[in-house]
């Protein structure tokens, strides 16, 4: 699924895609096109695409989930890329903890530190969120702190299409409804269904996850409702 808004100078593409690895491509295509579109050089460009992927790989490496949200908000002078995933989070403690070649975890995060001038994170047993910036103009990167990201750019329409998702999902597990030759969205989960062992488990999983959006859909549509006031 692809939201797409605004011009070069200034816009926005948000992603739903399967956590799966031959999707990080399809991510850093639009990622390239953003950017180029926006004036970034080439190099740049690699340097966001690496990091992006990076935390693209976290997600399907540890997260536990099955969908990745990607968004690349492009401003005149900066483009901020946002990952973000409702697995099972993850201790954001080992981001202070000075880097080690022999690390086991916290490698990918360090490297997208080191590439963009900008990263925010946040993590529970709700998901994880990263956001990183890079601006045109060269900035030091060495010794900045992680900073704990604020409330993410997602979109109330995002929100309803995860939701229909998830709503698919059920279905398709349930065999309530045949999948589709042409959804790939439709393959991943019923590759990942056929993978687990607690089938249950996943489809008491998507229940959980749609009334966590829900309530979560509420509140953003009140505080949207009272803002207008």
């Amino acid at each position: 699924m692809v939201r797409r808004s605004g011009d070069d100078a200034a816009g926005f593409v948000e992603l739903l895609l399967p956590a799966r690895p031959r999707y990080v491509a399809v991510a850093r295509e639009h990622l390239r096109v953003s950017a180029t579109n926006a004036g970034f050089t080439t190099a740049q460009v690699f340097e966001m695409s690496v990091a992006m992927s990076e935390a693209f790989t976290n997600v399907i490496v540890h997260a536990n989930t099955t969908w990745v949200t990607l968004r690349y908000a492009v401003e005149p002078h900066a483009l901020t890329v946002e990952v973000e995933d409702d697995g099972e989070g993850f201790d954001t403690a080992i981001l202070d903890q000075p880097y080690t070649a022999d690390a086991e975890r916290g490698r990918g995060l360090h490297l997208i530190r080191s590439l963009m001038d900008m990263v925010e994170c946040q993590s529970s047993p709700m998901g994880t969120l990263v956001r990183m910036t890079l601006r045109k103009a060269a900035r030091a990167r060495e010794g900045r702190p992680w900073k704990v990201a604020a409330r993410p750019f997602r979109s109330i329409g995002h929100i309803r299409r995860k939701i229909d998702r998830y709503k698919r999902d059920l279905a398709l597990m349930r065999g309530d409804v045949e999948p589709s030759d042409e959804q790939l969205d439709d393959r991943a989960i019923l590759e990942r269904f056929a993978e687990t062992e607690d089938k249950k488990g996943l489809i008491g999983d998507r229940k959980l996850r749609i009334k966590a959006l829900q309530a979560m859909l509420e509140e953003l549509l009140k505080e949207d409702g009272e803002a207008l006031r």
